[in-house]
């Protein structure tokens, strides 16, 4: 199929990025419906928030640790057989939950080994694929291939959600594990068909691949790579913990069940699909980072007013205002640095994110730990407040971040 050159829909003419556009799309159904499926099995499990972002911890630190190592990991292998080996890790993990369910023999440390079982493939799996992008459609396109990703995972951040809180509602938490368990299978199929033999150029060693080397020194000596990797901090520990609290947030402060739930989650998705396309209007006025500042700020904006807005509709009404946000943060985190690293340190360069996303579940345990002490509301909007203050800060203070226009 042939499309307009310098048309946005151009990388769907290569037959590779298609198969991995529609698993990546699966993927992220996948992930989005598990975050709220696990966290309603765990609120059940435990009736108690904090477990529900212990729970949250456990499927995110691996992020930090692999974060550090896995380079040295996927460096050595063609990427498609990386990803579809950790795509089977996550079907065969949720299907061991859905097992011990059925049996009725789950309980929480079942949850947090698997959840830990999940994050590991995560954190290997998503700068793999991300790394793929360039090799499958070219430098000049990875930006058009990031808004075409991220407009399929900006669908799969409402439909996620919402099937998490109406398959549980309707079958219950083994219902939504079967669905989880279906995706992931599906995805397998897609990713079998990969024709392509993308990989590193060359394997890391231990001591080179280790973040602290040359990953780390790509990045700092990087002011556009070194101000997202600050952000991304900054959102991903006290921005986005607020997520694992919607289970709460639905039953305890709205007084609704898990369709409720599954409503909150998709309304940053419906945001998100729209950003879209403002971040696409804007791409040939604003620079890269402009857009990734704004977008930032923005969903931090959104999740305080969420937090304290006191009714079912408002608070649906702000959290769409926030994924119109993170629309611009999500698809310039990775084109940032995936444009301004060399194809060498593309792989380590994507390692250093996973570290900073990685360092996230210590936010996850804050928020937890203050909303049994503050209750949901007040955990959430505090730490939003502390991210957009780190987000202006690294704006400010890290000198050429912003320095095109």
């Amino acid at each position: 199929m042939r499309f307009a050159r310098g048309s946005v829909l151009e990388p769907l003419a290569n037959g590779d990025f298609v198969r991995l556009w529609l698993a990546n799309g699966l993927w992220w159904q996948a992930m989005w419906m598990e975050m709220l499926a696990l966290g309603w099995l765990a609120l059940e499990l435990t009736n108690s928030p904090w477990w529900v972002q212990v729970i949250g911890f456990y499927r995110a630190i691996p992020l930090l640790i692999m974060g550090l190592f896995g380079s040295v990991i996927t460096d050595r292998f063609k990427r498609r057989y990386i990803v579809w080996t950790l795509q089977l890790v996550n079907v065969l993990g949720t299907g061991l939950l859905a097992l011990l369910l059925f049996w009725g023999r789950l309980e929480l440390w079942h949850l947090s080994v698997v959840s830990l079982a999940l994050g590991a493939s995560w954190a290997l799996d998503w700068p793999t694929r991300r790394s793929m992008v360039p090799d499958l459609v070219g430098k000049a396109r990875t930006v058009d291939a990031m808004v075409l990703e991220n407009v399929i995972q900006g669908f799969t951040r409402i439909a996620g959600p919402l099937a998490a809180g109406y398959v549980t509602a309707a079958y219950g938490s083994l219902g939504a594990l079967l669905v989880l368990v279906g995706l992931g299978a599906l995805a397998l199929v897609l990713l079998s068909g990969l024709k392509t033999d993308s990989r590193a150029p060359s394997a890391g060693t231990w001591a080179a691949g280790w973040a602290g080397r040359q990953g780390w020194a790509s990045m700092r000596a990087s002011a556009p790579i070194f101000g997202v990797f600050l952000i991304t901090i900054f959102m991903n520990v006290w921005a986005f913990p607020y997520m694992n609290l919607l289970p709460v947030f639905a039953r305890d402060v709205f007084g609704r069940g898990p369709e409720a739930m599954g409503w909150l989650g998709a309304a940053s998705g419906g945001g998100a699909i729209v950003g879209l396309a403002a971040v696409q209007l804007s791409r040939s006025k604003v620079s890269n980072e402009w857009l990734f500042v704004a977008g930032s700020l923005l969903a931090c904006t959104g999740i305080i007013a969420f937090a304290f807005s006191g009714t079912f509709g408002l608070a649906l009404l702000m959290l769409f205002c926030s994924g119109l946000g993170q629309a611009g943060f999500s698809i310039m985190q990775s084109s940032i640095i995936l444009v301004e690293s060399s194809d060498e340190m593309r792989s380590r360069a994507m390692s250093t994110l996973v570290v900073a996303i990685g360092v996230g579940p210590f936010g996850r345990l804050q928020s937890g730990a203050l909303a049994e002490a503050w209750g949901a509301q007040g955990a959430a909007g505090v730490m939003a407040l502390l991210a957009g203050i780190g987000t202006v800060g690294t704006a400010v203070l890290v000198r050429g971040f912003l320095g095109k226009r």
